[in-house]
């Protein structure tokens, strides 16, 4: 049977609140215990001091301690004196009792046993009761500042007898009593406490049931500001991340689908052309398929390279090489074609023209190629485009800016998500692919850099790579 979480947590408040009631009680029943024998040995010192003290004036008027001695003197008789004098009423019929018998009623804290001994040692009265017996108590009896005798009695047992025996009775019933109390509401509060603790968690149980079974819209309210709250926040935000991704992988598939069928789409229907002779067999229909290839091709291309860069295997061979003059180069290479759109394309350099960096120069100049085509394909004419490039500290920041259209803040922060458009049809008209941007954006990755697009000064849209000069090491 597997065990629970609440039974666990019940088990181990109600092991604690067991060891904790029980340390409690043991140790108030060792303190009633200890603290009572002390208070009954303190009681009988004080008793058999003033005992003394009364014996010194009776042998005074007798005449001595030999006067003890006599018949008519005994031991109970002694012990109602002393219990008139302090104020106890001593019971009935205790002058008959014989020398050897027990104190009265009032006296019961001297004990049963008691010996009033002669300066020499001899018994006059009482039990006899050897001096160097473990725990005797002496009281030498002074009268006129002479030692006349002593009075010896023996130390109160460990357990008390009589009324004090169900004093302490009473009182380790009352503990035990109480200690059951405490240790049944202990394992009641420890239930409840445990099924309040464990139920937030069976319902993130649940919650995480439905997530592994793909119901991402899942979500929990909580109010609670603890470490199980920040469990339930994060759980939430896992199912939003899940659900995020789960639409994206949908939408990515659907895009796809989209680019695939589109190339294939005309080449099928120009292979048909050129199959049932509604089109001849030339040049240009050869170019044209060989175009829709080219594009095809491309997409497939993509895709793979993206698809390596999420599986952190986007091959990039780093070595030492130089982002401005890297820059220049791009630049140069597309210049010819930005004319030929109309646009001016201008490199910009920082306070530095030259710098020693740690980069796959061919993905470095592949994602800027990428964002120069981008602005290329949307840059109304006549416009203007620029690449700057400059140091700062251990990173070099190149940003790629262009004149209007822009794109609306909305849609900026999903410019570098696969196939996203912020308007289909013209992605097409100029013959993106629509994953030029995710490329720049898993390039920067692997350079351990980010990239990020914002408004443009000039207008349209500016996109800045920030990529440290060291690079990821070497392996």
């Amino acid at each position: 049977m597997q065990l629970r979480l609440v039974h666990t947590l019940s088990l181990m408040m109600a092991a604690a609140i067991l060891a904790a009631v029980l340390a409690f009680g043991g140790l108030l029943a060792w303190s009633l215990h200890s603290g009572f024998n002390n208070y009954m040995s303190e009681r009988d010192d004080q008793t058999l001091e003033r005992f003394a003290a009364s014996l010194a004036s009776r042998v005074q008027s007798l005449g001595g301690i030999a006067s003890l001695r006599d018949e008519r003197v005994t031991l109970n008789g002694l012990l109602d004196d002393f219990a008139r004098e302090s104020g106890v009423q001593p019971r009935p019929g205790s002058e008959a009792q014989t020398r050897t018998q027990g104190p009265p009623r009032g006296l019961k804290p001297f004990g049963p046993i008691i010996g009033i001994y002669a300066p020499d040692g001899t018994l006059v009265l009482g039990s006899p009761i050897q001096q160097d017996g473990t725990g005797v108590k002496i009281r030498p009896i002074v009268v006129q500042g002479v030692e006349v005798g002593q009075v010896r009695m023996p130390a109160m047992p460990e357990v008390p007898e009589g009324i004090e025996a169900q004093f302490m009775r009473s009182q380790l019933w009352g503990i035990a009593l109480i200690s059951c109390a405490m240790m049944a509401a202990g394992l009641l509060g420890a239930r409840w406490l445990a099924g309040h603790l464990a139920r937030p968690l069976l319902d993130i149980q649940a919650a995480a049931t439905r997530i592994a079974s793909g119901d991402f819209s899942m979500r929990m309210a909580s109010q609670r500001s603890d470490e199980i709250g920040d469990l339930i926040r994060d759980v939430n935000s896992m199912a939003e991340g899940l659900q995020r991704l789960e639409q994206t992988r949908r939408r990515l598939i659907a895009d796809v689908a989209h680019e695939l069928r589109t190339p294939l789409t005309v080449l099928r229907g120009e292979l048909d052309a050129l199959a049932e002779g509604v089109r001849e067999l030339s040049m240009a229909a050869v170019t044209s398929l060989r175009e829709e290839a080219l594009r095809l091709s491309r997409v497939v291309s993509d895709l793979h390279l993206l698809a390596m860069a999420d599986i952190d295997a986007l091959p990039c061979y780093f070595g030492e090489c130089d982002p401005f003059q890297l820059a220049r180069q791009v630049v140069a290479r597309l210049q010819a074609r930005a004319g030929e759109c109309g646009l001016t394309l201008e490199f910009l350099a920082g306070d530095s023209e030259s710098a020693r960096v740690h980069w796959d120069a061919q993905r470095v100049g592949q994602l800027l190629s990428n964002l120069l085509e981008n602005s290329l394909r949307y840059t109304d004419s006549p416009g203007r485009i620029t690449l700057s490039v400059r140091a700062e500290g251990d990173r070099i920041l190149l940003n790629v800016q262009d004149t209007p259209p822009g794109v609306p803040v909305r849609y900026l922060s999903r410019l570098f998500d696969p196939l996203y458009r912020t308007d289909s049809a013209r992605n097409r008209e100029h013959g993106g692919s629509g994953l030029g941007l995710a490329i720049c954006a898993a390039i920067a990755r692997a350079h351990g850099g980010t990239v990020a697009a914002t408004s443009s000064a000039l207008g349209g849209l500016s996109v800045l790579v920030d990529l440290p000069m060291s690079g990821p090491a070497p392996t």
